[in-house]
């Protein structure tokens, strides 16, 4: 078996994707991956086919897929719930997400037919009650509120 990491920073990042933003009270579900590819930690999550299920794309939002640091390395390198794994979906609660555009502390926040969060109304789909809690350029670490 190939190493999985090698090299080490001086100092963890202040945050990750997928990452929860602090011990407030939050809820979270865990749910079942039923797409193909997985779902990436911080990315948004979808209603799958059966009540338990969730898809990396849909139309009815359900939460973000929060990161966890005991999930099985994938092959890609990328962190991601494979299809068939649980996943720690929250739906109410503060996440670091990486935004899809330029972002503001108060604005309401948008999820795209491919599930990136963003600012951007045309065209996107409303979270309901998500507000940005913090501002980020296109593709910064950002904090989501689910209210």
């Amino acid at each position: 078996m190939p190493p999985v990491q090698t090299s080490y920073p001086g100092r963890p990042a202040a945050a990750y994707e997928g990452m929860a933003a602090d011990q407030n009270p939050a809820t979270i579900l865990s749910r079942t991956v039923e797409t193909p590819e997985g779902i990436g930690f911080g990315r948004a999550a979808f209603q799958g086919t059966r009540d338990d299920g969730i898809a990396a794309s849909g139309a009815v939002f359900r939460g973000i897929v929060l990161a966890d640091r005991n999930a099985r390395p994938n092959p890609n390198g990328t962190d991601l719930f494979a299809k068939g794994e649980t996943a720690p979906v929250m739906v109410s609660g503060a996440v670091w997400v990486v935004t899809a555009s330029a972002a503001s502390a108060g604005n309401p926040a948008y999820v795209t037919a491919a599930g990136a969060i963003t600012a951007a109304a045309s065209g996107n789909t409303p979270i309901p009650n998500a507000l940005f809690d913090t501002s980020a350029p296109t593709g910064g670490l950002v904090r989501l509120r689910l209210n």
